[in-house]
């Protein structure tokens, strides 16, 4: 339960140094639910797979929280990311947060957290981009490298499509230039008249996990959601509040 919670959060913040000029993967990042300034997006988000899971996540400034719904025996479970790599995990009974290592991250099911909390504006440095398709529509292949050997990845390929500026694959790569996973998204919620993101199957080897995410919220939620004196805590009334 642990490690499944962990990929999804990586994957939502695979991070890019996106230069802002780039309109069309700043586009791409917001549609994911990788927004600028003091906005954020909370997702109820549904893992399918080897494990089943529920959670609350809230992302916004760079961050991800998460708390854990189901299945009941991990009700109560935080976790936190950051775009820089730092990812801390706590749960009842634990007297503190503790620091889940780049190990941890790629290993298993920690994928998961780790690619859904990926962005690819902070973090990897655009190398290029190139003509490409996926699915059958015309799309930009970006290319990415890591800024910092604490990157969870060295290297991710990422294809947005032209005409709707959609992030629909995105592939992470070691150092060593092997393929690690893939993922490809799907845009079927709608948040300001855009398309905006509710599906993503992560391809691990063998195994494929999908996570739906429903019951968008956007809005501006409190700083101190995103810390780490806040996973430890008293219990909270709910993610948000």
């Amino acid at each position: 339960m642990k490690s499944a919670l962990l990929v999804l959060l990586a994957a939502l913040f695979a991070g890019t140094a996106a230069t802002a000029q780039d309109a069309a993967l700043l586009a791409a990042e917001q549609a994911r639910g990788i927004l600028t300034g003091d906005q954020g997006v909370q997702w109820t988000v549904t893992v399918s797979g080897k494990k089943n899971a529920k959670f609350v996540a809230i992302s916004q400034g760079g961050k991800i929280f998460a708390e854990v719904i189901e299945p009941a025996d991990a009700t109560g479970r935080r976790y936190l990311a950051e775009s820089g790599g730092q990812m801390w995990f706590w749960k009842p009974g634990l007297s503190r947060p503790v620091s889940v290592s780049k190990r941890q991250r790629l290993s298993g099911d920690a994928a998961i957290g780790d690619i859904a909390s990926t962005s690819f504006v902070d973090g990897y440095k655009v190398l290029g981009g190139e003509p490409g398709e996926v699915n059958g529509e015309a799309a930009t292949v970006y290319t990415m490298k890591a800024n910092s050997p604490g990157d969870t990845y060295a290297r991710i390929k990422y294809w947005v499509t032209t005409k709707e500026h959609l992030g629909k694959k995105a592939e992470f790569y070691s150092k060593s230039g092997t393929l690690l996973r893939s993922s490809t998204m799907t845009y079927q919620n709608t948040v300001q008249g855009r398309p905006f993101l509710s599906r993503m199957d992560i391809v691990d080897g063998g195994d494929t996990i999908t996570l739906t995410f429903g019951e968008v919220r956007i809005g501006s939620f409190p700083a101190r959601l995103f810390t780490r004196d806040n996973l430890g805590g008293p219990k909270s009334t709910g993610p948000g509040r």
